[in-house]
């Protein structure tokens, strides 16, 4: 898919053995409205998650300033790959770069070897996440209940405050 008209330039390119810190901001930036919560480790935690032979890295460059990213893990011996995060940071929402940036992801997933792309989403995810994953060919294989113990808390806290 060619890059959406924005009249800046646009790069995806993989961000090798990205420092602890850069990757704790672009989480933030994408996770904290969505409660993300999988990648929120002591740094030798993180490091063997993200600095391992099996995870790939990227991000796309609008005119040299991140403007999203997305994390994947191949998994050789199984012919899969798994799009771990995605997204596009808010301040470049609604430019058509989604679009653009799954593809990339798509592509970099199958490009060594899969035969099978998964990603995962639920209900705290952007509202424009599923229908751009359907839009890409992803359909639904699975289903599961996840709670979130914090937000419920959150949640239970605020509704005692208000009645």
């Amino acid at each position: 898919m060619p890059p959406p008209p924005c009249g800046e330039s646009l790069a995806v390119t993989r961000v090798r053995d990205i420092r602890l810190d850069s990757y704790r901001m672009l989480y933030r930036a994408l996770g904290d409205a969505h409660h993300w919560t999988s990648r929120l480790l002591p740094d030798e935690r993180l490091s063997r998650e993200i600095h391992n032979d099996s995870t790939r890295i990227f991000v796309l460059l609008c005119d040299e300033i991140v403007a999203g990213w997305f994390e994947i893990e191949m998994r050789p011996a199984l012919r899969e790959a798994r799009i771990v995060h995605f997204g596009i940071l808010p301040a470049y929402r609604g430019r058509g770069f989604a679009d653009y940036l799954l593809s990339k992801a798509i592509a970099a997933g199958f490009a060594e070897g899969a035969r099978r792309l998964t990603l995962e989403t639920n209900t705290l995810d952007h509202p424009a996440a599923l229908p751009l994953y359907r839009k890409h060919g992803f359909r639904p294989y699975a289903k599961r209940e996840v709670q979130t113990p914090a937000i419920e808390t959150a949640s239970r806290f605020a509704a005692k405050e208000t009645t």
